[in-house]
């Protein structure tokens, strides 16, 4: 991996943690929500070396598609996206404003209300149903394998 792929895959990792702040209501990570998923620490380190960026890609596409069921989400999901830099750079207000053709004022009001709509159920549903659905895909994808094995399976049948 070069450098700007490493720096890009970083900005990605805090963008999505600045997603996951606006959800939960609270400062929270992503490798902690794996971890209060039940993953073991051999998994986080798998997930954290090997599945970083898939795991950021299903979780910014399970908000995205929470949103688009709302009324002018699909905006609001925008507006929120490049506020929090999922696109690799964080757009000011009156970035934003230019290219919607609304003042700064009314985009900051916006993204008020698109933070409000994180913070439903809805949005931290689906996100620990994809996080659970990647977990498993991880623990199956170790099924045959020496070793830890046996922990692992103990811990996907307590799920």
């Amino acid at each position: 991996m070069t450098d700007g792929t490493v720096r890009t895959l970083g900005q990605r990792v805090t963008a999505v943690n600045s997603l996951l702040a606006a959800v939960y209501g609270r400062d929270v990570r992503l490798i902690s929500l794996f971890t209060e998923l039940g993953a073991s620490a051999d998994e986080i380190e798998h997930l954290r070396s090997k599945h970083i960026g898939d795991s950021c890609n299903q979780v910014t596409t399970a908000v995205a598609a929470c949103f688009a069921s709302f009324r002018n989400g699909d905006r609001d999901y925008q507006i929120l996206s490049r506020r929090v830099g999922l696109d690799g750079h964080l757009s000011t207000l009156e970035e934003i404003g230019e290219e919607l053709g609304v003042t700064r004022e009314r985009v900051r009001q916006l993204e008020v209300r698109a933070r409000r709509k994180c913070r439903l159920q809805k949005n931290r549903l689906a996100i620990e149903k994809t996080l659970q659905n990647l977990l498993q895909t991880v623990r199956s994808s170790w099924q045959g394998n020496s070793g830890s094995n046996n922990c692992i399976e103990q811990r996907a049948s307590n799920l």
